[in-house]
């Protein structure tokens, strides 16, 4: 821990969890590394994040996650894509698919990951947060 004994990872609550949720030994722990973006790079994650949410136009629950349409007259896939590369980089225990559609430049996300990433969604996303359905 540097920055005066500071630790820069946002750790998911253990209540949220359940024992048999708990990740292997082996698996990153569901936390994000901070430090592993500098601030412009932050600054950029924060500006690109509520982009793309602005441009969602309907969610979905999944097992294992939530899925997005995303109207990409509002954020385009390059928007996204870079999104979601500056997002796995302090985040890697998602897992994100994008489909790309050429007919109707269709943009449809997959937020997923393994037990207890779907609960995380809301807590370190609240911009997609406020798009899931009710």
């Amino acid at each position: 821990m540097e920055d005066g004994g500071m630790d820069r990872r946002i750790l998911l609550p253990a209540a949220i969890l359940s024992p048999a949720a708990l990740p292997a030994a082996d698996l990153p722990p569901i936390a994000c590394n901070l430090k592993a973006l500098t601030a412009d790079e932050r600054a950029e994650l924060s500006h690109l994040a509520r982009h793309a949410a602005e441009a969602i136009t309907a969610s979905h629950e999944l097992k294992d996650g939530y899925a997005f349409q995303i109207d990409p007259a509002k954020a385009s896939l390059v928007e996204v894509a870079r999104w979601l590369d500056l997002w796995r980089r302090c985040c890697p225990f998602y897992e994100f698919r994008i489909d790309f559609h050429a007919a109707d430049a269709g943009i449809r996300l997959w937020v997923t990951g393994r037990p207890g990433v779907k609960e995380f969604i809301p807590v370190d996303s609240p911009v997609l947060a406020a798009k899931l359905r009710k």
